[in-house]
């Protein structure tokens, strides 16, 4: 395949086999597409069906994005295997590996959405969100795991959201799953150290099928007019394709970052972080001397950008010094 050729420098996957979640439509298929462009042998992994051309069966989303990938004189196949359990993950590493011999890249992008208050947000709703969104991750990086700690090497990209960092009305249990999603790749990151493996994520914003409707009432553009549309502030966001240089960056052999997240959106790419301020510290305190002093409490002023728990709890002054 052809894509990459006349860049300078380029990025390439000839060696990699990516596995890649929700793969069959929006970010995903663009995932695929890109890391297929640039060498790498993809599983396509998406449980989706639409109807098939002139026929009106159903027809295999993931296979749809394979035969593009495989027309294009590239390499990949589709996988149907469903993610909430952990024999479906395991189901997909085995058909990586039987069909091409190892797995180097994971991106965790499968997801679902809907919407509803607190008050509407029904059980089912809940448990299904935290099915795909949480326990899928958990499952494929579980799954994964231990045939990247063998070869030494890995590259997990998972998919976190701003809905989690700073809220979104009618969406509390997709923004409570994304969340952890980045508490998730947080806690793996630390125990990939020294196991050649790195864990990230990326907080993606694009118009897709999912979005499309609710947020935007269809009125989106097709092709390259999306940049129009920003400026005509008609959506605040690109296409999925605009999101994919991230993805692939963060999975690349040359890229050691490790346990962050990045936003990205449009051609913007910014690191999301979590902060602790420098804070008030008095060992004996009580309620009111947080009242009193909520501005010193609230103030992030030189903030610590932790990179775990034991770095914030360095911050706190030994209740007894030394004599």
């Amino acid at each position: 395949m052809t894509g990459a050729t006349t860049v300078p420098n380029a990025m390439r996957f000839d060696d990699d086999v990516v596995v890649i979640t929700g793969a069959g439509r929006g970010l995903g298929r663009e995932y695929a597409l890109a890391f297929a462009a640039r060498g790498a042998a993809v599983v396509v992994n998406d449980i989706g069906t639409e109807p098939g051309p002139g026929t009106g069966q159903p027809q295999s989303v993931a296979q749809a994005v394979v035969g593009e990938i495989t027309a294009a004189g590239g390499r990949a196949i589709a996988n149907t295997s469903s993610i909430t359990e952990p024999g479906g993950a395991e189901a997909i590493m085995a058909a990586a590996i039987a069909a091409f011999g190892k797995v180097t890249v994971l991106v965790n992008n499968a997801g679902i959405i809907s919407y509803a208050r607190l008050t509407e947000l029904t059980g089912e709703a809940w448990r299904a969100m935290q099915a795909v969104t949480l326990d899928g991750t958990f499952h494929m990086c579980r799954a994964a795991w231990p045939h990247m700690v063998a070869q030494g090497h890995g590259r997990i990209v998972n998919t976190t959201s701003n809905a989690g960092f700073g809220g979104c009305e009618t969406l509390s249990h997709y923004g409570a799953a994304k969340l952890a999603v980045a508490g998730l790749t947080k806690c793996l990151a630390q125990e990939a150290a020294g196991t050649g493996i790195t864990v990230n994520a990326v907080a993606p914003m694009a118009v897709t099928r999912m979005n499309r409707e609710v947020f935007f009432g269809g009125a989106v553009s097709e092709g390259e007019d999306w940049r129009e549309d920003i400026r005509a502030g008609k959506v605040p966001m690109g296409p999925p394709a605009a999101v994919a240089p991230t993805v692939l960056w963060l999975a690349h052999r040359s890229t050691t970052l490790n346990g962050e997240i990045f936003s990205s959106s449009s051609g913007k790419v910014a690191r999301v972080g979590f902060v602790v301020g420098e804070g008030w510290f008095d060992p004996h305190h009580g309620p009111e001397d947080l009242r009193d002093h909520a501005e010193l409490v609230r103030n992030l002023g030189d903030y610590l950008d932790i990179a775990s728990t034991g770095d914030e709890l360095a911050l706190i002054p030994p209740l007894f010094a030394p004599g």
